[in-house]
């Protein structure tokens, strides 16, 4: 039989019992609940990843703890119906390892740039993304630098397309001169003059600069047809040509993951990052994984590529790439490209079955739905800054040089040379008078045999009269130069 005192402890066990329970209940909240409680007192140690990189993120030092992920982090608190006390606690191992630190207890939570994925999903809780994110590649853009000369000029058409164009200009000069030569004294003298009269009036369509004369009305109408294919061909040559530039300065050097797979190239990663597993499932080796900390770092990797101790690309989450990126100095070096794989997101991390998590994630759905998450993001991350698929850098500053458009020089100066050399000689150079030291101006070919002249002076006094051997007098040369 049991004693009073028996009696007595068993009373006050269960009334003890019956107060936890009571007290338990208003500390803890149903997740539809929507608020917190104004019990809920307990002070909670919250781990923040140290991070040797990208600060801008977190960066976490034992004076303070700020960052892009703090700010969002307090400021949804902030939204709490009821004030959260917490302190911060600085955690420098992986992010794996810090979200089973979670799970077993030894932090009531963790906040920082910690991707929401599966695998950890399993063991905890997290908030609703404030983030979009992914992983993607981070690629140099392609240098065309080994290139000496460059003939991009010629790229738009094809070959066949260029001996099609070029023909049509010899064919129409052949059609104008068979037209013109009978009646148009321009299109007649010697060989070479003829040639070179019909080839330049035929040339000359793709300016509208031509000056020579054509009189008949048949000439005119093949002229005005060519004229108009010509302004086609012109038209589209300067489409294609600007297009091509243009995908050509867009152009990344790499775009397959696969591709580097099957090339054994080596790849890089955010050190302690889950992208490390991501590459391993694909079936990288770890020989063929670097692991990075900083932009910098990234960048000189990349530049030395992977047959020289650096790497092909970097994989890591679209927000670190755009980060990146957003730096003035890497924009027009480096490019993202190709989306390899989908996450939701950063998280808040807290244990399962937290009360926090629903009263954090509507509070985050406010605070990423409002003007006042822009901020935050504009504060740390720029106005301009997105979390996009993909990013396309921007080349506006990026002028064509002299060598690209070097093999157009090289052909213009080719022709200078021979235009010089076609000219040079004892027998080059201005017709000169037989007497005087002027030249004489470019006239027309007439040819005596083909006139019925009476004289250069009108009379009837034939111009082999004054001298034996049939030259024109002196006075009489004059005399036709200035009133020619």
């Amino acid at each position: 039989m049991k004693t009073l005192s028996q009696w007595s402890s068993m009373i006050l066990r269960t009334f003890l019992n019956a107060e936890i329970k009571r007290k338990n209940a208003r500390i803890l909240v149903r997740r539809n609940s929507g608020t917190l409680t104004r019990r809920y007192t307990k002070k909670l140690k919250i781990a923040v990843p140290e991070k040797q990189g990208f600060e801008v993120f977190v960066n976490a030092t034992t004076q303070k703890v700020t960052g892009y992920c703090i700010d969002v982090f307090e400021t949804a608190v902030k939204k709490l119906s009821d004030d959260l006390d917490y302190e911060f606690s600085i955690y420098a191992g992986s992010y794996d390892e810090l979200v089973h630190n979670v799970s077993s207890g030894i932090f009531d939570a963790a906040v920082g740039d910690i991707t929401i994925t599966a695998e950890r999903a399993v063991y905890v809780d997290f908030t609703m993304p404030y983030t979009e994110s992914g992983v993607s590649l981070l690629v140099l853009s392609e240098n065309d630098s080994n290139s000496t000369i460059e003939w991009v000029f010629l790229k738009p058409l094809t070959a066949e397309l260029w001996l099609a164009t070029v023909g049509g200009f010899f064919f129409t000069a052949l059609v104008v001169w068979m037209i013109e030569r009978p009646k148009n004294v321009e299109y007649q003298g010697s060989s070479s003059r003829q040639c070179s009269t019909a080839l330049y009036f035929s040339f000359s369509t793709l300016t509208s600069s031509h000056d020579q004369i054509i009189r008949s009305p048949l000439s005119k109408i093949v002229v005005v047809i060519w004229c108009f294919v010509v302004l086609v061909i012109v038209q589209s040559y300067t489409a294609s040509l600007s297009s091509m530039l243009t995908a050509k300065r867009l152009r990344p050097s790499v775009t397959d993951l696969d591709q580097l797979l099957l090339n054994g190239d080596y790849i890089g990663y955010q050190s302690g990052s889950f992208v490390h597993a991501v590459l391993t499932k694909k079936g990288f080796a770890e020989k063929r994984l670097r692991s990075y900390t900083k932009k910098e770092e990234y960048a000189e990797a990349l530049r030395k590529g992977s047959k020289n101790g650096g790497v092909s690309a970097i994989v890591d989450e679209i927000p670190y790439i755009t980060s990146f990126l957003s730096n003035p100095q890497y924009q027009n070096e480096f490019q993202m490209v190709n989306r390899i794989y989908k996450t939701p997101g950063f998280g808040f991390v807290f244990p399962q079955n937290s009360p926090l998590v629903h009263n954090l994630s509507v509070a985050i759905l406010d605070l990423t739905s409002g003007d006042e998450g822009s901020r935050i993001q504009a504060n740390w991350l720029g106005s301009a800054t997105t979390f996009p698929s993909y990013v396309i850098p921007n080349t506006d500053s990026a002028p064509l040089t002299l060598r690209s458009f070097s093999g157009l020089f090289i052909i213009t100066s080719a022709d200078g040379d021979g235009g010089g050399e076609g000219h040079g000689g004892s027998g080059s150079g201005p017709l000169q008078n037989d007497v005087g030291n002027g030249p004489m101006t470019d006239q027309p070919h007439h040819e005596a045999g083909n006139e019925d002249s009476q004289g250069i002076h009108g009379g009837g006094e034939s111009v082999g009269d004054g001298e034996p051997n049939g030259s024109v007098p002196i006075h009489t040369i004059q005399i036709e130069m200035n009133t020619g």
